[in-house]
């Protein structure tokens, strides 16, 4: 057996190099900016968050946020197989949260 043979095809001197494909995820179709726009700053943007980054968000774990999400008692964004937070919709339901804890000792 020779040596060329261990060698992909592809990998074989001489042959043809083919375009590699940028694949573009969801947030490239859906038109959401990974980050504010040129010059705007911080306005009008009202990132999605990870489900990581709601844990450190609530200082709470992970596995609370997501089992919060599976019972749907936490406000969410299922994309796909994905699921993300929109930051305005969680710091709102937690000021709802609030406002019913102490509602309620009255």
């Amino acid at each position: 057996m020779s040596s060329l043979m261990t060698v992909p095809p592809t990998r074989l001197p001489g042959a043809p190099r083919l375009p590699l494909r940028r694949r573009r995820g969801a947030h490239h179709r859906l038109g959401v900016l990974a980050g504010p726009a040129p010059g705007q700053g911080d306005r009008g943007i009202d990132p999605l968050l990870t489900a990581d980054e709601v844990a450190d968000l609530l200082r709470m774990t992970k596995a609370w946020v997501y089992a919060e999400t599976r019972a749907k008692r936490i406000p969410h964004v299922p994309l796909g197989r994905y699921v993300r937070y929109r930051r305005s919709a969680v710091l709102q339901w937690i000021g709802a949260l609030e406002r019913e804890s102490v509602g309620a000792r009255r």
